[in-house]
């Protein structure tokens, strides 16, 4: 099963309302790309000089890692013995990092592909049952979650010799590191033991220490990506399960967003700017991509042949990438160029 690298925790009911969708943005250019082989191409991440990572299916249920060059060269790559690989993060060196799972499916691992094509394989612990890296810092530590044996979900910090760090979220039950910025800083969600209690967002400092935040009313808050100065974009919803977007400013401030005509917004990832890109729904059950701008304007942006556009990263020039399903029910993965 091909899962996002932020995969929910939940799904929310849909509300369903006639509203009017936000007016395209054409002036970019689109660059449509797949694999060969590909039925179904996945881009989940770009670093700065253009080179993108993600996942392309193939018969028989299988999926591949992939790493696109700049120059639109591809390369594809399994784990040993992977039957699902999927690279969520690659960095300015061209380290990537991800999570691929054998035939056996009885568990996932972690994966790191060193600019040499080398593999190196792991678990968070010696009973992870699933290890999900999220990202990599600029040092190539690794920072992600994993389920234990107990099936709690936890987070962790890997280094480049190996050694892994385990961190919860205070009194949680679930603890989700989601991004990671170059510095180290990590933000995700704590679902906490307690269901009387609202779920939270945090940002892990290096040294260990864990700043909260939480949208006041709101039964969960989550922090989704994270830039070099620390602001998070991430979601909330309140009682009426309706997730809304988020920005949280170094200082602290808790800014709400929607795209006009949205049901349901999902942002992705935040660059050094600020920009932020995502997804969300309108009345009509059909999801568009946006982009909102640092001055926060909200432009949609979707793939000309797009019938669903799924956004899902932005490097600091303010390149896009993401995935589309055309007329036919194919996905493919796109590059929007400012």
């Amino acid at each position: 099963m091909i899962r996002s690298p932020h995969h929910r925790l939940r799904v929310p009911s849909l509300a369903v309302l006639a509203l009017f969708i936000a007016p395209s943005v054409n002036a970019a250019t689109f660059t449509t790309f797949d694999p060969p082989g590909s039925a179904g191409t996945y881009p989940y991440s770009i670093n700065a000089s253009g080179a993108i990572s993600g996942t392309y299916e193939t018969a028989g249920n299988k999926a591949h890692g992939f790493i696109r060059a700049a120059d639109g060269t591809i390369t594809t790559f399994d784990p040993k013995g992977s039957l699902i690989t999927q690279p969520f993060a690659i960095d300015a060196n061209g380290r990537v990092a991800g999570e691929y799972t054998p035939h056996s499916r009885d568990h996932s691992h972690g994966f790191i592909r060193d600019t040499d094509g080398t593999i190196t394989v792991f678990d968070a612990t010696a009973h992870a049952t699933y290890t999900r890296p999220a990202g990599l810092d600029a040092d190539g530590n690794v920072a992600g979650s994993f389920t234990d044996h107990h099936r709690k979900s936890r987070g962790f910090i890997r280094s480049t010799s190996g050694k892994v760090t385990v961190f919860d979220y205070p009194h949680s039950l679930v603890t989700g590191a989601y991004s990671v910025n170059g510095s180290g800083v990590i933000t995700g969600l704590g679902l906490l033991k307690n269901f009387h209690r609202p779920d939270r967002g945090y940002i892990r400092a290096p040294d260990g220490s864990l700043t909260s935040f939480r949208v006041p009313d709101a039964l969960s808050t989550e922090g989704l990506s994270i830039n070099a100065s620390g602001m998070v974009a991430g979601d909330y919803y309140r009682s009426d399960s309706v997730t809304h977007g988020l920005v949280r400013d170094p200082d602290g401030t808790l800014t709400s967003f929607d795209p006009q005509g949205s049901i349901e917004t999902y942002p992705s990832a935040i660059n050094a700017s600020g920009s932020i890109i995502g997804a969300y729904q309108t009345g009509d059950h059909v999801y568009h991509g946006f982009l909102r701008k640092p001055d926060g304007s909200i432009d949609t942006l979707d793939d000309p042949d797009a019938v669903v556009t799924t956004p899902t990263n932005i490097n600091d020039t303010g390149v896009v990438v993401g995935y589309f399903k055309d007329a036919g029910g194919l996905v493919h993965g796109f590059i929007r160029t400012p």
